[in-house]
């Protein structure tokens, strides 16, 4: 899976973030670990969340930037 490409649509985009946030708050379906978990902590919370929305509008790390 590609990081942070939640939704499996091949980028990386705000739809990633809704896709989170409904996972998180909503009880959406469960996404894949290895393309949510974009700051590397081995859980998914809001703080991935908050990395994405840094990314796809702040110019932030690119997802998964500080993984080993």
């Amino acid at each position: 899976a590609l990081c942070g490409d939640v939704d499996a649509s091949g980028s990386v985009t705000i739809s990633d973030v809704v896709y989170l946030i409904n996972f998180i708050f909503g009880g959406g379906p469960n996404p894949d670990p290895n393309a949510a978990d974009v700051d590397c902590t081995n859980t998914i919370t809001i703080s991935d969340v908050v990395y994405l929305i840094a990314y796809v509008f702040g110019g932030g790390p690119s997802p998964c930037a500080s993984c080993p």
